[in-house]
């Protein structure tokens, strides 16, 4: 099955381009395990929590890399922390922190995704190589932390709005640069990819009183390679 996907990329980090083929990969994956969720559940696997995100994250990354690693402890001064995933490919090991946070209805992106976002970018900054090297070969490995926001768009009731007529790759400009805001260097997301939901109608979520619909799932990432 073909997916209409499209991604923005910070052209001149060269983090980013190292694992851009990765992350292209892990992101179709999702796409099919969303669906595969879909057929056997008869809802989107973030309908009703952030928490059932990795219903379809796990089994997504683990087609890609073979091993997935969960909720590992470390700790940060006497601080107990879990690392939300851990996976490694080839020579790298990228050490994730996900978040998942909505994006209602508005053309203009809803920024009411900053505080999921913020936690994300705040959590990684604590990734580094004395603190990973309690759990992580990291003299052997390159090691990436990186914030990954998955942020369904949805609309309610209402089904006739402008957002429809963006294709994959206009939403996820509209992400990117709308993440570029931020004064400070270090919350500015540097990859956006965005799944234009072509079928949405398929996957509508009925409720009393209503229904929703997802035309669009967008993954916000930080991605930063480990050198301290």
């Amino acid at each position: 099955m073909k997916f209409n996907i499209n991604n923005v990329v910070d052209t001149n980090n060269a983090d980013v381009q190292v694992i851009q083929e990765f992350f292209s990969k892990f992101f179709e994956s999702f796409a099919e395990e969303t669906v595969k969720f879909h057929d056997h559940w008869g809802m989107l696997p973030f309908t009703h929590s952030e928490k059932q995100v990795n219903s379809v994250v796990v089994p997504a990354m683990h087609k890609i890399t073979n091993n997935v690693w969960l909720e590992q402890p470390f700790k940060v001064a006497n601080e107990q922390r879990f690392l939300d995933i851990a996976t490694v490919h080839g020579n790298n090991i990228y050490l994730i922190e996900l978040k998942h946070s909505w994006n209602s209805k508005n053309e203009n992106i809803a920024k009411n995704t900053d505080g999921e976002w913020e936690t994300a970018i705040d959590q990684i900054a604590d990734l580094k190589r004395n603190t990973v090297k309690q759990f992580v070969n990291h003299k052997d490995f390159n090691i990436f932390r990186i914030a990954l926001m998955v942020m369904p768009t949805y609309l309610t009731n209402d089904l006739n709005h402008g957002i429809l007529e963006q294709s994959s790759q206009q939403y996820a400009e509209n992400i990117y640069n709308k993440y570029q805001e931020y004064r400070s260097e270090k919350y500015r997301a540097n990859y956006v990819s965005t799944w234009k939901v072509e079928d949405y109608e398929s996957y509508a979520h009925e409720y009393d009183g209503g229904k929703q619909i997802f035309p669009f799932i967008s993954f916000v990432a930080r991605i930063e390679k480990i050198f301290d």
